[in-house]
């Protein structure tokens, strides 16, 4: 009961306060360690305690000085609810990024430049390290049964990044040796874009009729999400493993939404997605993300595609998705 009312008296109470130093003294008794031979109740209590000690501390210690700045620099930039900030919508205009720079000049000046600290060259030596290990993913064996991993990996030479993929013999020794299946930064450089890799989904093997006919173990088709500057709405493009080329944009067989939207997409088969864009009246949620999901077949025109599930308007986000759990003895959910 003590610690349920503390974030009320500290609310009121200043920290040097009788009312602190009495709840302090009485709290003692609990933070004390058990005696020896104690029941594991009594040893779950006393962990316990020493993690509601920490809370303790950290209620009670006053605010440091910069995270007095900082609350009120925050406070100072935020806009009356009546101010007209409409502009911002449009990031990259001209008073969006005046703005932009005015705030960060605001902020470099109050609470000083983080490049200076000798700490931010060590931890950006430590992000761009080449000894960092790659997290990846699996998908598939290649023609000698070696299982087929897949990572996208960014550093000095490649900051918007390379998508790759290598074997799991070569992944295990000390200087994996790593095939390129596509370079983000050349990408932007031919078309003139500031690409961010936004991620990639596969089409599954099992429901890929191309693996099936021809016993292939290795993914053909995948989506891939890119985003001009870095942005949450992304375009959506399909990538061909065998040819190791994005389908053309001018193909009408091609997956490929060229308008920037906050887009969820997933294959149902080699031949339809799922997927939920700005497509159409009340497409979205008033989050701003989908709020329907349509059935896309390929081969004919995204806004042509039926709805086949419609959140509410105040929904956060809908999607869908299909999880082919055959491969573990398990069945086709969606």
């Amino acid at each position: 009961s003590l610690f349920c009312v503390l974030p009320f008296i500290n609310e009121f109470s200043p920290p040097g306060s009788a009312t602190i130093l009495l709840l302090r003294r009485l709290m003692l008794p609990l933070l004390k360690p058990p005696r020896t031979g104690s029941s594991v109740s009594s040893t779950a209590l006393f962990l316990a305690s020493g993690f509601l000690q920490v809370a303790f501390a950290r209620t009670f210690s006053p605010p440091s000085a910069a995270a007095r700045r900082s609350s009120a620099i925050m406070s100072s930039s935020v806009p009356p609810p009546d101010a007209e900030y409409g502009y911002l919508e449009e990031v990259l205009g001209d008073r969006s990024l005046a703005f932009a720079k005015a705030a960060n000049e605001r902020t470099l000046s109050s609470l000083g430049d983080p490049s200076t600290s000798p700490r931010y060259g060590e931890i950006l030596k430590i992000l761009e390290s080449n000894d960092r290990i790659p997290h990846v993913s699996r998908y598939g064996n290649d023609e000698e049964g070696r299982d087929v991993l897949y990572n996208f990996w960014k550093d000095g030479t490649n900051p918007r990044g390379i998508y790759r993929r290598t074997n799991l013999s070569s992944y295990r020794s000390d200087d994996p040796e790593w095939e390129t299946v596509v370079d983000v930064d050349a990408l932007g450089a031919a078309e003139n874009k500031s690409w961010v890799f936004k991620g990639v989904t596969v089409l599954p093997r099992r429901r890929d009729r191309l693996c099936a006919d021809s016993g292939r173990d290795l993914p053909t088709r995948a989506l891939m999400k890119l985003s001009d500057g870095g942005a949450d709405a992304v375009t959506l493009r399909e990538f061909d493993y065998v040819t190791g080329k994005f389908l053309g944009e001018d193909d009408p067989d091609a997956f490929h939404v060229a308008f920037e939207s906050k887009i969820r997409a997933s294959y149902k088969s080699r031949d339809v997605l799922l997927v939920g864009t700005d497509v159409g009246e009340d497409a979205l949620t008033d989050s701003g993300y989908p709020r329907t999901v349509r059935e896309w077949n390929r081969g004919t025109k995204i806004e042509d595609a039926p709805i086949v599930f419609r959140g509410e308007k105040s929904d956060v986000s809908a999607g869908m998705y299909i999880s082919d759990q055959r491969i573990r003895g398990g069945g086709v959910y969606e």
